[in-house]
């Protein structure tokens, strides 16, 4: 391409014109690494131009072991984003390992620059020709960048890994929807942390400070259950939906967020004395019910620790719970399938750490049964009876 500074994206005012010339030249399938670098200064420039105005709302959290900052342009955006993260919350630092700058319009009160509304236009317009079927911007893709944008709420998340910088822009932060509160930055997140050794994965895990277990199942097969019926019990709680796992030098696992999602009349039947913590109970008939754990159980809520197994919940129909050998391949498909299917970026080297991992740790079906108050006895009782033949892992692990 000729344009070899970001000048060029601040070319023309009427940019809406400018969307069926820019399809028409084909002007992204031409992109270049200094276009991509063009394209992201861009947008970094917008949130500048922001922070320099109003200021910034900057916070911080331990995720994976690493300090990651994340920078808001309104109090709304850092108000929707951070309760499924707030139990990671940590000390600043002058040299977070990444930064993540957030805004949108609405509340900033202002527009992208340039030609930047229309290649939103044209990811909105011509999303079967510009993007891939994770959401990916294929075009501005690259060993150096990762972009995506997500339709509807119309959300574009970008990162670079030379800077360790990420952008998550949204058109408005008053229409962010409900799984995005409950599960926030999972495209910036797992693309990063695969850089630095950290799986994100779609499991549960629940334990002790000195171990753990990892629920893997697909949706429906009793794994949010298993993981919330240990709030009243002496086990503690990382994740019922997602968590990051390691294997250097020991499996271990780090808890993402604190959201407890329940979907339908049976969920909240099974669990009544979590109904009144729901936080969008007024909008049940069209999102799964988001209830933020720190916020009502902030000493069961921890940050992560040492695995000693990987359990597949399977549900029975029968009253009692137990646990049966399982194989390292059975494990797999109840943790890759629905890994893989879920998040942007996953490939052959999640795969890969997936497979580790179930070869690291005995597996085992968890078969659940209907009284789920059997389900934390039996998991206690596995890792009580594991804890002379595993040692104190904790004391091994380091970041």
């Amino acid at each position: 391409m000729d344009y070899d500074t970001l000048d060029w994206m601040f070319r023309y005012i009427n940019v809406e014109s400018y969307v069926w010339e820019l399809v028409q030249q084909k002007v992204l399938n031409q992109f270049t690494e200094t276009d991509r670098l063009s394209f992201f200064q861009t947008l970094h420039l917008c949130f500048q131009r922001i922070a320099q105005a109003k200021g910034t709302i900057d916070r911080f959290y331990s995720i994976g072991g690493y300090t990651i900052r994340l920078s808001f342009g309104s109090d709304l955006v850092a108000t929707q984003l951070t309760p499924a993260i707030s139990h990671l919350e940590t000390n600043p630092t002058e040299y977070p390992a990444l930064t993540i700058c957030l805004w949108d319009n609405a509340t900033t009160k202002t527009q992208l620059p340039g030609l930047m509304p229309a290649f939103i236009r044209i990811f909105q317009w011509y999303w079967h020709e510009y993007l891939d079927g994770r959401m990916n911007v294929k075009a501005l893709c690259s060993d150096r960048f990762q972009m995506h944008f997500k339709m509807g709420p119309n959300i574009f998340s970008a990162l670079d890994f030379q800077q360790n910088l990420a952008l998550y822009w949204i058109d408005d932060a008053t229409l962010l929807p409900y799984w995005e509160r409950g599960s926030p930055l999972q495209n910036i997140l797992s693309w990063w942390t695969s850089r630095q050794q950290r799986q994100y994965v779609h499991a549960a895990a629940v334990g002790t400070a000195t171990g753990g277990v990892l629920l893997a199942a697909k949706g429906g097969s009793g794994k949010s259950t298993s993981a919330l019926s240990c709030l009243n019990s002496s086990l503690t709680y990382a994740s019922d939906d997602y968590c990051l796992i390691s294997t250097d030098p020991i499996p271990y696992v780090y808890s993402l967020y604190n959201t407890a999602k329940l979907k339908g009349a049976k969920d909240l039947e099974r669990f009544p004395e979590l109904t009144p913590l729901i936080t969008n109970g007024d909008r049940l008939h069209e999102e799964k019910a988001l209830i933020f754990l720190n916020q009502h159980f902030p000493e069961k809520v921890v940050s992560g620790f040492p695995l000693r197994a990987i359990l597949v919940p399977k549900i029975t129909g029968e009253r009692d719970t137990r646990l049966s050998k399982s194989t390292a391949i059975a494990a797999l498909k109840a943790l890759a399938p629905s890994t893989l299917f879920q998040l942007s970026g996953t490939g052959e080297s999640s795969f890969q750490m997936m497979s580790q991992v179930v070869k690291q740790l005995p597996c085992f079906t968890l078969e659940l049964g209907t009284d789920i108050s059997q389900i934390p006895q039996v998991i206690l009782e596995f890792l009580n009876a594991s804890e002379t033949s595993f040692g104190s892992l904790s004391t091994v692990h380091s970041r």
